[in-house]
This record gives C-alpha cells, structure tokens and sequence, in this order.
C-alpha cells in the first residue's frame, strides 16, 4: 500500500492568539466541538510523537467512565481523519500520533521570528470540564512566554532598522498586553510615540509604567 505524502503542510494552525486550522487555500476548517479541535491541537504540537490513548482521555474525557473516554476519543480521531487526511493520524493499538507535515503550527515557528503573534497561546479557547487540559494549556503558556516575547522584540528591531515605527508600536503594545512589566515593551511605546512627534503621549506612557512598578514591584 502506498503512503500518501503530505504536500508542504496542507493546513496552517495558529494557537498565538484565537485558536484556527485553514487549508493552504485560507480557507477555515470548524469543527463542532472544542474538545475534537483540542485534540488536534495537543496532536499538533509535538508532530511524530506517540500518545498513549489513557494520556489522551484523561486529558480531555477525565471524568467520563474508560469506555466512553475511549469512545469520545475514537470520535475525535475520526473528526480528524475527515477534516486533515486519514493518513495524517497515526494509529496503533495502545497509541496515538499526528504525522509530521500534515499541519504546521505557528507556536513551533516562534524561533524564526517570522510569525504573527495575535496574543496568548489559544486566547479565549477555554475547556472548564477538562481541567487537565486547562493545566497543560496554562504550562503551555508559562513555556511559550520567553519565546513570544524574544520574537516580538526581534520583530520590533527590524521594524526599528528599517524606520518603520508603526509597526514597532504594535509589536510594542503587543508586548505589553502579554508581558506588562516588558521594559522592551515601553521603551518601544516611547520610541514610536517620539518619533511621531507626540513626546507628551511619550511621556504619559512612561508614567504609567513606572506607577505601575512601583505598585506591583515597590521598585522604580
């Protein structure tokens, strides 16, 4: 039987931001159910990786009895099949994987500084009955941080090279919405606000960050 191979990442998943999966054609993929989406997702983030199917339901079935868990995860498998390829999703008897190429995630891309940050690791996708999930989101988040902020501080010196302070602006404020206490984050703020000539909004800005360190650090 031949393998079928994906071609160059058939779908793009973004989880810096609001959470989507589009084809390479832009179109969004939906999908009915959080928890089917959110499978795909834990999948997608460590491609090649083999999961154990308990690891999986008690992830996101954790209060549901084993056959069920195991019937809501087949379920899931399923959605996916359809929605990416069959092929995509690697099956044995004890473990789960997603094959690598099928779906290229921007949160494994933070490194080449190339990437649209639109705020938190899966902002505002929320599974309350799936508390193991919501904690491995919530490590997810602490891990990628670092990462989020290095690149929105790269982005902003090439922005800053080249005299494009609009944008160092954006990825400024950006920074300062995930990471208030950024100093990077003001100093970009103050920089675009100077070079736009608006030295008193400049200012502004400066004050409330340093009314903030000194409410939340007790330093200046």
């Amino acid at each position: 039987k031949t393998r079928v191979v994906p071609v160059a990442h058939a779908f793009q998943l973004r989880c810096l931001g609001g959470p989507s999966l589009r084809s390479t054609s832009g179109e969004q993929v939906r999908f009915r159910t959080r928890k089917h989406f959110a499978l795909l997702v834990r999948l997608a983030l460590e491609p090649g990786k083999r999961f154990t199917r308990d690891y999986l339901t008690d992830l996101l079935w954790p209060s549901a009895a084993p056959r069920l868990a195991n019937h809501s995860l087949a379920q899931g498998l399923s959605v996916i099949k359809a929605k990416v390829a069959r092929e995509a999703v690697l099956i044995q008897r004890a473990t789960v994987g997603l094959a690598p190429g099928w779906v290229d995630v921007d949160a494994l891309h933070l490194g080449d500084g190339d990437v649209g940050i639109d705020g938190p690791f899966l902002d505002g996708f929320d599974i309350p009955a799936a508390r193991p999930f919501e904690d491995w989101k919530e490590e997810c988040r602490a891990r990628l941080l670092p990462q989020i902020r290095d690149c929105l501080v790269r982005q902003m010196d090439a922005a800053r090279r080249i005299g494009d302070f609009a944008t160092v602006e954006r990825r400024a404020e950006r920074l300062q919405e995930l990471d208030p206490l950024a100093e990077e984050a003001i100093r970009g703020v103050m920089e675009a606000r100077a070079w736009a000539g608006d030295r008193s909004n400049a200012l502004k800005a400066f004050a409330r960050y340093e009314a903030q360190l000194a409410e939340e650090l007790g330093a200046k």
